[in-house]
């Protein structure tokens, strides 16, 4: 017997029924180091690029009729382009609102004293190189919460996770700042 040697035909036998979610983990035993590579390609952060795989393999697990998908592996590329896509666009949202956060503290410094704005331009850059060393979405909730001041509930909604995801996501970020940015104090 001919084996079909197509992408994404070596999985066309897991879209039966109850077995919906055996496509998911045959993809990822399949190409999930790929797919890795393929994230950390554009985003040259491998850290980052595992938790963008996930949320793809997540998504996938989401969606209800698996079995009208003809090649689940391209469709598992779409669904991680468009997270790239989503990724790129919070990065520069945060980094937008971040820069606007330290223009107003910098209008609101005393302007008597420059060794001052020079100080708190030095801790806004530190502060913004911190806080890149994060995963997008312990980010997102930390800026999210110290910035904005959102509640667990509303970072929850907005981000699209569980309010005790937002509290660990919260905690490690809060814990990696203060880690590394003790010399601030």
């Amino acid at each position: 017997m001919k084996r079909d040697t197509r992408p994404g035909a070596q999985t066309n036998h897991f879209r039966n029924g109850s077995e919906t979610n055996q496509l998911v983990e045959g993809l990822a035993l399949g190409c999930g180091s790929d797919l890795v590579r393929f994230i950390a390609r554009r985003l040259r952060s491998v850290a980052d690029a595992r938790d963008l795989a996930h949320e793809a393999y997540v998504r996938l697990l989401r969606v209800k009729r698996k079995d009208l998908i003809r090649d689940p592996q391209a469709y598992l590329y779409r669904i991680a382009a468009n997270i790239l896509y989503e990724f790129e666009l919070k990065r520069k949202a945060d980094a937008v609102g971040l820069t606007r956060c330290a223009q107003y503290e910098f209008v609101d410094a005393d302007s008597g004293y420059p060794e001052r704005d020079v100080e708190a331009l030095l801790a806004r850059k530190r502060i913004e190189a911190v806080l890149s060393q994060l995963s997008p979405r312990c980010r997102a909730v930390v800026v999210l919460y110290r910035r904005d001041g959102l509640s667990y509930k509303e970072i929850s909604t907005q981000i699209g996770i569980s309010t005790s995801m937002v509290k660990k996501y919260l905690a490690r970020g809060l814990r990696h700042c203060r880690e590394h940015l003790a010399e601030l104090r």
